[in-house]
């Protein structure tokens, strides 16, 4: 807080109380909205430049002043905003490269060192920079685009101004509305910062990186499939070679083969080996999922000498597919596990009594109850799941039923039961699985008595 507040006191200085003070905080937010390397950032100065719109120039104050300063720093943080208001004046490429390298090195204690292989991938691409227009990838689209955006921070356009703007410079050649220009403008912005994460990555001899989205009722299946996956380091620093190499070459057919963007309904499935083409984000337009450093055990020494709970765990996270001999212990260990408490039981057994009733299982008992799970968890026709919620493994039994899917779900972690209920028209793991691995499971039942 006290750096922030000594950048304020510095700002504040620097302006002038009245008309030429207005004029020259109006143009460090335009400048400062120029440099941003995000929708966050940019929704910030762009709103700031708002407010200050509506002051009277003549009665601009220096409260005005603090109040638009403090408005910033309270939406993205006082570091961005020094960034963006500060400087030093750099391409948007070179400033999100040097973010995305610093922070791909930070966890592993390196201080990120900017070298002559990073200034050959930047000068690659601000070639490209934020110009990809459709299937127009030129000169002519750079200038007309660049000479559009320079004019709207000179001139104080609105943004509706700008829109129709590069509406009329493609006219015939690409119809396009504002939201695209922002979708590409952030799809670049995204994989420039991952591509300088591998070089942070790099510097620091991490081994793996794991994929992280963010989790909530708008995260793709694309991201939900893929979060938590860890990807060897070789498996990226492929990607990213073969993408500068495409944009060397100039060949934007290529660019888009070796890293493209999907559809976000797409769902990766299991295997140890990614496709080549996928590994970094973004997945699709408008993604939210990045890289970080992963630098706890290996997965392969986790497969070799963990224990089961711990080598199934990373199964479950790699959405790999296990063997037979694995899935009888889990159904094994799902049969062993006992109810936390039996009110905790008997809770679950009123809540879904009704559901259960119309997929045809008997349950008015507890004992029946746990007789419907036990028949569910070892028959041999039903599908088995392994799920990650809150750091802790679950195995997922289940079996379409008239009435829906009857889903049997225990805490293998904790040796713990955690439910038997209908899912209705849903056959996969709920929101609150953080990851998701169906295992199949048909014909692998195990009978105990």
């Amino acid at each position: 807080m006290k750096a922030n507040e000594v950048l304020r006191k510095r700002l504040q200085r620097i302006l002038i109380k009245d008309e030429a003070a207005f004029e020259a905080l109006r143009q460090r937010l335009a400048d400062g909205m120029s440099r941003a390397w995000t929708f966050g950032v940019e929704a910030a100065f762009r709103d700031a430049l708002e407010t200050l719109r509506g002051i009277d120039p003549q009665a601009f104050s220096a409260a005005d002043e603090a109040r638009i300063l403090s408005a910033i720093e309270a939406k993205v943080g006082g570091e961005a905003m020094r960034r963006a208001m500060e400087g030093p004046v750099v391409s948007a490429t070179d400033a999100i490269w040097r973010v995305g390298a610093d922070e791909a090195a930070r966890p592993a204690g390196v201080d990120y060192a900017f070298g002559r292989k990073d200034e050959r991938a930047i000068s690659l691409l601000n070639r490209f920079d934020l110009h990809w227009i459709g299937r127009h990838w030129d000169a002519g689209t750079r200038e007309t685009v660049t000479g559009a955006v320079r004019a709207f921070f000179e001139r104080g356009w609105s943004y509706e101004t700008l829109a129709d703007r590069l509406r009329q410079a493609f006219a015939g050649i690409e119809d396009r509305g504002m939201v695209y220009w922002q979708l590409t403008a952030d799809t670049i912005a995204t994989k420039t910062r991952e591509i300088a994460r591998v070089g942070g990555y790099e510097q620091a001899g991490v081994r793996y990186v794991e994929v992280r989205a963010h989790l909530d009722h708008r995260t793709t299946p694309i991201c939900r499939s893929l979060h938590g996956r860890l990807i060897p380091i070789g498996h990226i620093q492929a990607q990213r070679d073969s993408y500068l190499a495409a944009i060397e070459q100039g060949s934007m057919e290529r660019a888009k083969q070796v890293w493209p963007m999907m559809d976000g309904g797409t769902e990766i499935g299991g295997g140890k080996v990614l496709p080549g083409n996928i590994g970094l984000p973004p997945y699709h337009f408008r993604c939210r999922t990045v890289t970080v450093a992963y630098l706890g055990t290996d997965p392969q020494t986790v497969a070799r000498e963990a224990d089961d709970v711990e080598r199934w765990t990373m199964a479950a996270r790699q959405r790999d597919l296990l063997p037979k001999r694995d899935l009888l212990r889990i159904v094994e260990r799902a049969m062993t596990a006992r109810w936390d408490n039996l009110a905790y039981a008997r809770g679950h057994l009123e809540k879904h009594m009704d559901d259960l009733a119309d997929a045809g299982v008997r349950a008015e008992s507890l004992s029946e109850y746990n007789e419907a799970m036990d028949g569910l968890i070892r028959r041999g026709d039903r599908d088995i799941a392994l799920s990650i919620r809150r750091s802790r493994l679950y195995a997922e039994f289940s079996r379409q039923t008239r009435a829906g899917r009857l889903t049997a779900i225990v805490n293998l972690s904790d040796g713990k039961r955690a439910s038997l209920h209908v899912k209705g028209k849903h056959e996969r793991g709920s929101l609150q699985n953080e990851m998701y691995a169906p295992q199949n499971g048909r014909g692998v039942k195990k009978w105990m008595w």
